[in-house]
């Protein structure tokens, strides 16, 4: 009976327990930084769509099973995940992720940090750039940047790419974008420049360009800035691009001289009476052998009359 009422007992707070895990309860607290309260961090629960926002002072409420995983972001901040415990409130302090925010941007007046900078600017990174195996700086950013696009005029190694910044400004007049190289206009061939001496690309988009530039900016500006020395030990690098081609197709017999040519023209107007019912065919391609059914009489090397003198039917050939 003993046993009985301790099986019993124990189904009892198992129950218990899930039941408990099962409810939802009000998780509250405040999300802040090291300078104070941070207002509009999402607060999403792991794995599903529910989620709320901190208000003007960094509060939040959000109804949550105990056990959840509640994920904190926040733009320029690190992700942090809390699990819902005991407690009903759950405060978390985020820091700030400096690999987003001091991301260097280079503008006409100097350089600033992606969070400080009010305008569009796509910035292209040196490893991109120099994972790809082009000659010059305009293919390299094919697919880099958004609103960017680069149009090959022709397939060769080395061909030169139109660049356009959010589509084409003008009809008939200049559409091109302003190309500045370490802070001066560049008014030479952007091609010419080895993409392998670029240290940073930046792409500007919007007005602030026009802002910088003045009308020359209209259609964008790509600011480049080259490498330059630095201080330190000596650094060689050595860089090297090897390709083959190989033939997929059998290399067939060449017609390597006249006689054999004419010998494939013979046996081609032969066939030719075979299939429109000549009674001779091998006659019929002898008599039109210099004529408009074979080769024009003004390649007549040998200087014959008819395909008799020069072919022999018993083999064919000359």
């Amino acid at each position: 009976m003993r046993t009985k009422f301790n099986g019993i007992l124990t189904l009892l707070l198992a129950l218990i327990v899930q039941i408990t895990f099962a409810q939802e309860q009000k998780v509250s607290g405040m999300v802040s930084d090291e300078s104070g309260s941070l207002p509009g961090v999402s607060v999403v629960i792991k794995g599903t769509t529910t989620g709320t926002e901190t208000d003007f002072d960094g509060k939040y409420t959000i109804m949550a099973k105990r056990g959840a995983i509640l994920s904190f972001s926040y733009i320029g901040y690190k992700t942090v995940e809390k699990t819902v415990g005991i407690s009903n409130v759950l405060d978390v302090t985020l820091s700030q992720d400096s690999n987003t925010l001091d991301e260097i941007v280079v503008v006409g007046y100097g350089t600033t940090t992606k969070k400080s900078f009010t305008g569009t600017a796509s910035v292209v990174s040196t490893e991109n750039i120099d994972a790809k195996a082009v000659s010059n700086i305009a293919q390299a950013l094919i697919g880099e940047a958004s609103g960017v696009t680069v149009t090959r005029t022709d397939g060769r190694p080395g061909a030169s790419a139109t660049i356009r910044i959010r589509g084409f400004s003008s009809i008939e007049g200049n559409r091109a974008p302003l190309y500045v190289v370490d802070g001066v206009p560049f008014t030479g061939d952007i091609n010419s420049i080895n993409p392998n001496d670029i240290a940073s690309t930046t792409i500007l988009k919007d007005a602030s360009a026009t802002a910088i530039y003045g009308s020359r900016g209209a259609n964008g500006v790509v600011v480049l800035t080259t490498k330059r020395g630095k201080v330190g030990k000596d650094v060689i690098e050595f860089d090297i691009q090897t390709s083959f081609n190989q033939r997929t197709l059998p290399r067939y017999n060449l017609v390597n001289n006249e006689e054999r040519y004419m010998g494939l023209v013979y046996d081609g107007l032969k066939n030719t009476g075979e299939f429109t019912g000549e009674a001779d065919p091998a006659q019929y391609a002898l008599d039109n052998l210099f004529a408009d059914k074979g080769v024009a009489p003004l390649y007549n090397m040998w200087n014959v009359a008819d395909g008799n003198e020069l072919i022999d039917p018993a083999t064919g050939s000359v």
